[in-house]
């Protein structure tokens, strides 16, 4: 195997074992214990996640890296731990936005239950502003959403829309999609 290919391999299996590190590190046990540990993990999902996709050069002002969550917030204070942590030397934000409007401020939004009323609405509000808009629902990506969380054999995993991110101008690595357990979408084209 080439040195480069060799580098690229270990790079994305780096990437897996942290993240699977804090899978096996938060709590396991059943009731509140592993719902605790699923949005721990997720929140780490979350900061990872942003390191892999190219912000829009616009996007990249000395200003906050604004984390939202819309809606019930399941993370409890394991969201804060993000606080003190920036993306691209920008400090990281939390911020619960009311309503789909107030999202517009917003870098990663967060939304656990997303109707797909409540979906179409925080799409059409967005339009083609850089958000990366995730969640938690079965069938998200299907509904609008850019990234969904998935449990799959008791493991967390991601789900991409190629064609969401390509609309909100947000280009995720080839180490993302590759982790990815289901993409849709092409991600080709004009937005």
């Amino acid at each position: 195997m080439t040195r480069i290919r060799w580098r690229a391999l270990w790079s994305k299996r780096a990437w897996l074992l942290g993240c699977c590190s804090l899978y096996f590190l938060s709590p396991s046990a059943g009731g509140a214990d592993a719902s605790l540990g699923e949005y721990r993990l997720k929140a780490a999902y979350l900061y990872r996640i942003s390191q892999f996709i190219e912000w829009p050069e616009a996007d990249k002002a000395e200003q906050a890296f604004n984390i939202c969550v819309l809606g019930t917030d399941p993370f409890g204070e394991t969201l804060r731990e993000l606080s003190a942590r920036t993306v691209a030397s920008r400090p990281i934000t939390l911020q619960y936005p009311s309503t789909p409007r107030e999202a517009r401020a917003c870098q990663i939004i967060y939304v656990e239950e997303a109707p797909k009323k409540t979906l179409n609405e925080l799409t059409a509000v967005l339009g083609d502003l850089p958000v990366l808009v995730v969640g938690g629902s079965p069938q998200f990506i299907d509904l609008g959403g850019a990234l969904g969380f998935v449990i799959e054999g008791g493991k967390l995993r991601m789900e991409l829309n190629l064609d969401v991110l390509r609309r909100a101008n947000l280009k995720p690595s080839a180490k993302l999609i590759e982790v990815a357990v289901r993409t849709i979408g092409s991600g080709r084209g004009r937005p």
